[in-house]
């Protein structure tokens, strides 16, 4: 069944019916995977975002991003293969559907790292530009709900005990300003920009 349930998701071409598929993966992989079944999982996984279809990356990294709301222990042995991973999938050339989902997944990522570990905090702060980069794509687009995801993953890391945003907390609020006073953007857009300057000062 779950060998069917993997060539499916990769099969299929209607979103929804991938996003469901990727449920019932992560709803499989909360039993089978703390019971040491379905090894195999996370590295199919891997190589569906090292895909060179668009559409299989989307998938794999949007099943590794549920995998963190059923598995997150186990996913979180995973940090430094899951950091090498999401730098590339960051700035995917081809869809920003891998470059939003990446960029949830990280906020998820970001919950395991302790204020004191040094590396991870810097390996972070070190992609907080490509996420940015993200944003301003969602904004050029006027891709309010994939801006407004965006946003949500920066506000989240606002709260966050490690300092991961410190690195380029001036450039945020710089780019918050420029973003919420800019008229040419929909109101939405500018409103999202300015509720990010509120999280910064709370």
């Amino acid at each position: 069944m779950r060998e069917a349930i993997l060539k499916a998701i990769i099969d299929e071409t209607n979103d929804l019916t991938r996003h469901g598929l990727a449920r019932v993966i992560s709803t499989i992989a909360k039993s089978d995977i703390p019971n040491k079944k379905w090894g195999d999982l996370i590295q199919f996984l891997y190589k569906c975002c090292q895909s060179t279809t668009a559409a299989h990356r989307e998938i794999g990294v949007y099943v590794l991003d549920s995998l963190f709301e059923t598995i997150a222990d186990t996913m979180g042995a995973h940090l430094q293969h899951l950091f090498e991973l999401f730098a590339v999938l960051i700035t995917d050339p081809e869809s920003l559907v891998v470059q939003v989902t990446t960029m949830e997944a990280l906020s998820k990522v970001a919950e395991f790292i302790e204020p004191e570990d040094r590396a991870g905090v810097a390996t972070f702060q070190g992609l907080v530009p490509a996420m940015v980069q993200v944003l301003q794509k969602c904004l050029r687009t006027d891709n309010e709900d994939f801006a407004s995801r965006c946003f949500e993953v920066l506000n989240s890391l606002l709260i966050l005990e490690a300092p991961l945003l410190n690195r380029h907390f001036g450039e945020l609020i710089e780019f918050s300003i420029n973003v919420g006073s800019n008229e040419e953007l929909d109101d939405n857009l500018r409103v999202m920009a300015l509720n990010f300057l509120v999280w910064t000062a709370t």
